[in-house]
């Protein structure tokens, strides 16, 4: 009875109807968010950026304390979760960025500065992938040598005024570019199903483009 009354009390008050708010009264509450516990897995790190894993307990990473500067102190390296032990991969480039890693296994990332994208095979040894590039960013890998990248020459411009922007694709030998226009596309993923996503950090949006239909659109 207490329940009803109480219900009939809120919904006189012209909140939601009799019937609402005695459906309401009975719904159960909702279950505790999950808690999750933080801990710092590395740390002295200098100006770590991109970030990437392999399995469970291989983290990459790359570091730029240097970004642009040949020969600096900019590296990639690879993190054991279970041990915590840091082994470098790669100092020198100028500024490596984002890493993606292949079903394979493989890792690649983007060297901005340079205009090239690095890999590293499962099996060891650094080799280049694509050069010629017009500093790229963000990356991601939709199959075995099929990668997806975004580049980012005039960052803050839109095609309407200049920008060379773009999110491309290389495949086997040939590069395409699948969107223009945007004036910072930064990161880019791809699910399961194999559509894209990116962010573009001036416009403050993110764009989907469907497997399906090809049409890019905000999420």
């Amino acid at each position: 009875m207490k329940t009803v009354i109480s219900a009939t009390i809120v919904a006189f008050l012209g909140f939601v109807s009799p019937a609402a708010a005695q459906q309401a009264s009975r719904v159960a509450p909702p279950a505790p968010a999950p808690r999750y516990t933080l801990s710092v897995v590395a740390d002295g790190l200098q100006k770590p950026t991109g970030l990437a894993i392999r399995g469970s307990d291989e983290l990459y990473f790359t570091e730029l304390p240097t970004p642009g500067v040949a020969g600096g102190q900019n590296r990639v390296s690879r993190l054991d979760l279970e041990s915590g032990e840091i082994e470098n991969i790669t100092t020198g480039e100028p500024e490596p960025t984002n890493l993606a890693i292949g079903s394979d296994g493989d890792v690649y990332w983007t060297c901005k500065s340079a205009g090239v994208i690095l890999r590293l095979m499962e099996e060891g040894g650094v080799s280049l992938f694509a050069s010629n590039l017009d500093r790229p960013s963000g990356i991601t890998i939709f199959r075995r040598n099929t990668v997806v990248f975004t580049q980012v020459p005039t960052p803050g411009v839109p095609g309407t005024d200049g920008g060379r922007n773009n999110v491309s694709v290389i495949h086997g030998f040939g590069k395409f570019v699948i969107n223009a226009g945007e004036p910072e596309p930064v990161d880019v993923v791809v699910s399961r199903r194999g559509d894209l996503y990116w962010t573009c950090k001036s416009a403050g949006v993110i764009l989907k483009r469907s497997i399906d239909t090809g049409v890019v659109a905000p999420c």
